[in-house]
């Protein structure tokens, strides 16, 4: 089987991060910050090409991701302020008042090959709807794949923005998730007020 390498999520092809064949730039940007939410303070970081974390589960968790961040683009992780970070940071306040249904702010998230088709799969699953494991599989030409996908959901470093929180397990019940259930309830619940639709039942 050939290996899988690195790429970086292209959600809006306009604003694509573009990295030199066989690795990152040297000596990039690599700038955090923690963006206060309705649901918890969340975690931040982004490269000048975009948004590489959006975080709101355990330390454990946020250490291992600015971990592999940091060598993926070879640099360390600095805390300070940023355009994109700024721009994230808006659309978030919309997203959690309501008036945001789909994120704009470019991203920049490397993963491997399959990865990246499973976070884009994502990011076209509508504001207020639910997909289970085992359909996104089907969408993505690998059925049986119900176990993929979800451990490429547990690799998404960027919540909300990338929706992992809009899967599901088939029977309509909360599976998984790296922010934790109660979470990716609030969410779903949130989601579902302001879409006007039923989401799942339990």
């Amino acid at each position: 089987m050939r290996p899988e390498t690195p790429h970086a999520l292209n959600l809006y092809p306009a604003r694509r991060a573009h990295h030199p064949p066989g690795g990152y730039c040297l000596g990039m940007t690599l700038i955090s910050t923690t963006i206060d939410t309705p649901l918890c303070p969340m975690r931040a970081a982004t490269t000048d090409k975009g948004i590489c974390l959006l975080e709101m589960g355990s330390p454990e968790r946020r250490s291992r991701e600015t971990e592999e961040l940091e060598s993926a683009f070879d640099t360390r992780m600095i805390e300070g302020a940023h355009p994109l970070l700024d721009l994230l940071a808006g659309e978030l306040a919309a997203y959690f008042n309501g008036d945001l249904q789909q994120f704009t702010v470019p991203l920049d998230t490397p993963g491997t090959e399959w990865q990246q088709r499973v976070w884009n799969a994502l990011v076209q699953i509508p504001f207020g709807e639910t997909v289970s494991y085992g359909e996104l599989a089907m969408r993505l030409d690998n059925p049986g794949g119900s176990r993929a996908v979800g451990l490429a959901n547990g690799k998404n470093r960027v919540s909300i923005v990338i929706p992992c929180h809009r899967v599901i397990a088939a029977d309509g019940t909360l599976h998984g998730y790296g922010g934790g259930l109660p979470r990716k309830r609030w969410l779903l619940e949130h989601e579902q007020a302001h879409a006007g639709a039923g989401l799942f039942t339990q």
